[in-house]
């Protein structure tokens, strides 16, 4: 299996191929490359920021490291220098290198993609201090969208552009209706599970007020039911789809438990509705009626595999061992991550598809 090591090192020459065209136009635009003495190249200074990030190298390591990968001698604070350079310019790259997952292979008209978001804390925080937004396209199985912020960005559907036809996949922190509401309008789908008290709803008239936890109260036992409802805006409102079934007693005392454990650390009393709701699980979604409940059920339920991801992003990655303080070199260390996880999904997956000698031969015409 190729590993981090490997993209900087014996896999280098190869992995200059999955690279932007145009790496020092880009590296210029963006006040990357300004100094070419030792590092004279945009490719060397990618090469020189992915044996930072990936490889986990202090920066003397790294520096020490710059002269057998074909640079110049280099210091740590000369190395340092050009990595808090980077942030923007990496910014780039990573999107191009997402771009490129959505033009190339013939999508689907129907795409599943599942959003959410992971923090990393920088050494000796309290708290986390960047957030990584993510969105997974669930049906060839790879990231499709990254936005890193730091810790105060919030999770909004706004973050992920989506197409007609696409269903969001997402979970309550995306549950806003203002946002939700343009999702709508732009002809793609949502699936989101929402907290009991964020949104106000209409019945399907768009007239009288609808109240969830009636409807929650109702529900057959293992049944799964569903209510057609309209979402209440700051313009009006739009149609959508309440799905919703009643948990198992052993699940119901769970969420209870989790509840109260959370209130008690943070000194609060929970509210008793809150108590309530958590013995269901209820999802708005604007797929059409056509969409049997249970299926609506059973892709909200594919989220796990962007939980997976992030879990091998930071497993074998690393993506959270964060070692910089400062905030620029922190970006660039993060982004470095990202760029090594795309690269590595792409050397790993062909180098499978094309032959046991690990890369592609060019077709060369021969007569017989």
């Amino acid at each position: 299996m190729v590993g981090g090591t490997d993209l900087v090192t014996s896999e280098w020459e190869y992995v200059l191929g999955f690279l932007p065209k145009d790496l020092s136009r880009s590296a210029w635009s963006q006040s990357a490359l300004i100094r070419r003495r030792q590092v004279d190249s945009a490719p060397a200074l990618l090469r020189l920021v992915l044996a930072y990030a990936l490889c986990d190298w202090s920066l003397r390591t790294t520096a020490a490291a710059s002269e057998r990968m074909g640079m110049g001698r280099l210091s740590d604070v000369a190395v340092l220098k050009r990595l808090r350079r980077c942030g923007p310019w990496l910014a780039v790259i990573t999107g191009q290198l997402l771009r490129e997952r959505t033009t190339l292979g013939g999508l689907p008209a129907l795409r599943l993609r599942l959003a959410d978001a992971t923090t990393v804390s920088r050494p000796g925080s309290d708290g986390a201090d960047w957030r990584l937004h993510a969105c997974y396209d669930a049906g060839r199985g790879c990231f499709d969208e990254f936005v890193l912020t730091d810790v105060s960005g919030g999770e909004s559907v706004r973050r992920y552009p989506l197409r007609p036809g696409d269903v969001l996949v997402a979970d309550r922190g995306y549950a806003h209706p203002e946002p939700l509401a343009a999702v709508a309008a732009g002809q793609s789908h949502f699936v989101v599970r929402l907290p009991w008290n964020r949104m106000t709803f209409r019945n399907s008239e768009g007239g009288q007020a609808w109240e969830l936890l009636t409807f929650l109260r109702g529900l057959p036992e293992a049944h799964v039911a569903e209510a057609g409802v309209r979402v209440v805006v700051e313009q009006g409102d739009f149609p959508a789809r309440l799905v919703a079934l009643r948990k198992s007693r052993p699940a119901a005392e769970a969420a209870q438990r989790r509840i109260l454990r959370e209130a008690k650390r943070k000194g609060r009393v929970p509210d008793p509705r809150t108590l309530e709701c958590a013995g269901y699980f209820f999802v708005l979604t604007t797929l059409p009626a056509a969409v049997p409940c249970e299926q609506v059920l059973a892709i909200y339920r594919l989220r796990w595999q962007i939980e997976m991801a992030f879990k091998r992003l930071k497993s074998i990655l690393r993506f959270d061992a964060l070692r910089a303080r400062d905030p620029a070199l922190a970006q660039t260390y993060l982004y470095g991550k990202l760029i090594g996880a795309l690269l590595l999904d792409e050397l790993t997956a062909r180098a499978q598809a094309f032959s046991p000698w690990g890369y592609e031969v060019p077709r060369v015409q021969t007569e017989l």
